[in-house]
């Protein structure tokens, strides 16, 4: 290889090193035709983004509907746990705090980790305590 710079007749003003252009090589895609879009083709892609768009937008759906499914079943629990310690009529002197089993048997809701009955100056409340550290007191 000669390692002169000599100009190229075929490209003014533009330098080769022996005999090789120094020019990046050209874009492949501009040399195959242009694709003709057809109305089916634009039909076609418009239906695929609107039924992922849709599909997006149901799972979003069934989230919420699944949270606010095991929030209500939660709440549900709670209540009937209340209702159960107000039936007792705790005193209005009385301060403590027990678990939601000693109170009304059977398993936690689903997602329940933890739940407490705090009980003070005769006021109730049940704290509950959700996979994933979501915290819901409910009081009177």
């Amino acid at each position: 290889m000669s390692g002169s710079l000599t100009r190229h007749p075929s490209a003014p003003g533009h330098a080769t090193l022996g005999g090789m252009s120094s020019r990046p090589p050209g874009n492949p895609l501009k040399t195959l035709p242009q694709r003709e879009v057809t109305p089916e083709l634009r039909r076609r892609t418009a239906r695929t983004f609107w039924l992922i768009l849709l599909a997006f937008v149901t799972g979003i759906g069934m989230m919420v509907a699944a949270l606010a499914w095991q929030g209500r079943g939660a709440s549900d629990y709670a209540r009937s746990v209340r209702d159960a310690v107000v039936a007792g009529k705790p005193s209005p002197n009385a301060s403590y705090s027990v678990g939601c089993g000693s109170v009304k048997a059977g398993p936690l809701p689903r997602g329940v980790t933890s739940c407490e009955v705090r009980v003070d100056g005769g006021q109730v409340g049940v704290h509950l305590v959700f996979e994933g550290g979501r915290e819901v007191i409910l009081n009177r």
